[in-house]
């Protein structure tokens, strides 16, 4: 290589344009094979590069094309310009790491298409409410009235003010909460509020007892920030002291995730004072309790003379999941905290929404949709039942306290479960593993009922039946 410049020739040479993604421009195609021909060191530091006329000519292709790679490459710092003499290549620290250039496309990137993403429910999919009763025209008319100038705006990024307020007076007269709005955070989804506590409250090391069988993302959750995570049964509850100290403890009361139990009051005032003794945060994740058989129980923040309980709830399943609202009530000493944490995370949601839900709580119609829902879910978990009864797999146990959006159907110990669901998910059925939850607790499958009218369920249900008599008979 002269030392003095390259010539036209030489460079094309080094050149290697085929290499670099044909689908972008060619000044860009141009300025990454330069670069990358600079950070390998195939071309110097303080080599004099041909001129855009020369090099042009050289590779066939505009002056333009070059001229606008030159100074891309100047600006990035990779070539310098000196008056009269042309551009030199600067020079740079070694960077083997970059010799090979990312921007090289072997193979697209295969991302989930739309379809998969927004798909319809399955049969008998469970966590999928009854969309085909939502009350789509006063959720509309809750919508406009949320588009407004100050709906456009940035909110408060605690949330709503009003919305607050409503969910505030929701608690009360539902879950016997005696609780101020300045308490309620807004977050997307019960996930985030999960994340929110973990961030604040837990750092790495720190012990964290969740309940089994749970909801997988919420060990996902704790496992990302580093706890030692440990489990506990609601049964086991009956000797709290067997618990042992802990930093954090995680449960769902009201509802047991995915077998429906409640726990007993007792059980919630011995939690209360192991808390309290163990200067430990509980977490009560309050999923569904909406739905569940006859009135409504009070949430064990409403027993929480300590302020040591952290009430997490979503309107996921109230609503509809892609509406990603839910909040959490937070113990006075945390609010400030908190406050300040979610003004670093996002800044706040989307204010329209949530002013949208804010009309739709105030004017009755929430409380009414649920009214509706409860009595359709009950039904709906009463056909499910009937048609399994008459079924080849009336047989097999269901478990569960009644109410909610789904049941569990108990299997055969020795009958994978998770084979079965995986075989289900291949016909259009979208059930769920219990092991899945927990491992110890045995076989069986959670079927939703929710989203299913009659057709629907008895399609999902001679399906089922297909595939769970086949398993069985090769456990004979």
């Amino acid at each position: 290589m002269d030392e003095s410049g390259l010539v036209r020739t030489d460079l094309g040479l080094f050149l290697e344009l085929n290499a670099v993604d044909a689908s972008l421009p060619s000044y860009r195609r141009l300025f990454l094979a330069l670069r990358r021909s600079i950070l390998s060191r195939r071309i110097e530091g303080g080599t004099r590069l041909p001129s855009t006329r020369a090099l042009s000519a050289s590779l066939g292709i505009s002056r333009n094309t070059v001229k606008s790679a030159y100074e891309l490459l100047q600006a990035e710092g990779y070539l310098l310009s000196r008056r009269g003499a042309g551009c030199y290549v600067a020079e740079l620290p070694e960077a083997k790491s970059l010799a090979a250039d990312p921007v090289v496309i072997n193979q697209p990137v295969k991302l989930p298409t739309a379809s998969a993403i927004n798909r319809a429910p399955g049969l008998l999919q469970p966590a999928v409410p009854a969309l085909d009763h939502f009350p789509y025209r006063r959720w509309q008319r809750a919508l406009q009235s949320g588009v407004t100038s100050v709906g456009l705006l940035a909110g408060d990024p605690q949330g709503d003010p009003r919305l607050r307020r409503e969910i505030v007076r929701w608690l009360g007269a539902q879950r016997g909460m005696q609780v101020d709005p300045d308490q309620v955070l807004i977050t997307s989804g019960s996930q985030q509020g999960i994340f929110l506590v973990a961030d604040q409250l837990v750092k790495a090391g720190d012990r964290v007892l969740l309940e089994r069988p749970g909801f997988q993302g919420t060990e996902r959750v704790f496992d990302a920030a580093g706890a030692r995570v440990g489990h506990f049964y609601q049964h086991e509850l009956e000797t709290v002291d067997r618990l042992g100290p802990a930093r954090l403890l995680l449960l769902t009361p009201s509802r047991n995730f995915p077998l429906g139990h409640t726990l007993a009051a007792d059980r919630r005032l011995a939690l209360l004072n192991w808390a309290r003794q163990n200067r430990a945060w509980l977490i009560e994740d309050d999923y569904d309790s909406e739905f569940s058989a006859g009135p409504a129980l009070s949430a064990m923040f409403s027993l929480d003379a300590s302020q040591q309980v952290i009430y997490a709830g979503t309107f996921s399943r109230t609503m509809f999941p892609g509406l990603r609202l839910g909040y959490l009530v937070l113990p006075v000493s945390l609010v400030t905290q908190f406050r300040e944490a979610r003004r670093i995370v996002d800044g706040g949601l989307s204010v329209t929404p949530q002013m949208a839900l804010a009309e739709f709580m105030a004017c009755g119609d929430y409380s009414r949709h649920l009214k509706r829902m409860k009595r359709l879910y009950l039904q709906r978990r009463q056909m499910l039942e009937e048609m399994l009864g008459q079924s080849s797999l009336a047989h097999l146990p269901v478990i569960g306290a009644g109410g909610g959006m789904h049941l569990c159907l108990q299997v055969p110990t020795g009958c994978d479960d998770r084979q079965l669901v995986a075989e289900l998910d291949r016909v259009g059925v979208c059930a769920r593993a219990i092991s899945q939850y927990d491992p110890k607790q045995g076989a069986g499958l959670v079927l939703g009922f929710a989203a299913q009218d009659r057709d629907a369920m008895a399609r999902g249900v001679a399906i089922l039946e297909r595939i769970v008599s086949a398993a069985l008979a090769q456990l004979d």
